[in-house]
């Protein structure tokens, strides 16, 4: 059975995602509530295509995803490709306490135009 957002992230989560301002979903979100807002923002503005994964980095309490994401901006109805690198850092019992999300954002950006 999957785990639930409460079951996998700390309670001090902290998920950063710096994106240009016309981005309706970039910023810092904090906490349980605030991982359940940011998805929200997201699925409100993109309908995710296939997210692939293609290296995989981790240590003890450290994982880097490296990977490509295909989406389409509802908005505007435009397709985008993005490379994207994700850090997560992890507390002594598994749960995530920090996200940090790089994306090469430019034609992510022009899709939103």
């Amino acid at each position: 059975m999957p785990l639930t957002s409460e079951e996998c992230l700390a309670d001090d989560f902290v998920l950063e995602n710096y994106l240009p301002e016309h981005l309706p979903f970039g910023g810092r979100y904090q906490g349980v509530s605030g991982f359940l807002l940011y998805m929200t923002e997201i699925a409100e503005a993109i309908e995710m295509g296939p997210l692939n994964m293609d290296e995989w980095v981790a240590d003890a309490r450290t994982v880097a995803v490296r990977g490509e994401e295909q989406s389409l901006v509802r908005a505007t109805g435009r397709k985008y490709n993005m490379r994207f690198v994700h850090w997560l850092t992890f507390d002594n019992d598994g749960r995530i306490t920090h996200m940090r999300k790089f994306n090469d954002t430019d034609e992510m950006g022009k899709a939103f135009d």
